[in-house]
């Protein structure tokens, strides 16, 4: 036997530490099978709430209002992350329900008045 044999070095010189090339590209990342909660019923809740106010002048924000209102308190009942922006969007559409409830009545009253 050779020296080089001896020694612990494979035919490239690099040694018995040396390993052949392959396609390992860094770990393997597995995603969770469970999807984690989001705010979409919070965002959905806070925009009904924002139109609502905005547009209580319309007869169509009156059903805004209640989708608003629905979609936070399932927002809180399931515990999602943005339980403020759910809260804030409740209010909003309360006060946008309110607002709507008495254009609405002032409205029916003027025309009553008027004729």
């Amino acid at each position: 036997m050779n020296e080089k044999e001896n020694s612990g070095q494979n035919n490239n010189g690099a040694g018995y530490n040396s390993y052949a090339p392959n396609s390992y590209n860094g770990p393997v990342v597995v995603s969770n099978a469970i999807p984690e909660k989001s705010g979409g019923k919070a965002v959905g809740s806070l925009v009904c709430g924002i139109i609502s106010v905005l547009g209580f002048w319309s007869f169509v924000t009156f059903f805004v209002s209640i989708v608003g209102i629905v979609l936070g308190i399932i927002n809180i009942a399931q515990k999602n992350p943005q339980k403020g922006m759910a809260i804030a969007g409740i209010i909003l559409s309360v006060l946008g329900l309110l607002l709507t409830v008495a254009f609405i009545f002032i409205y029916v009253v003027l025309i009553a008045a008027a004729m």
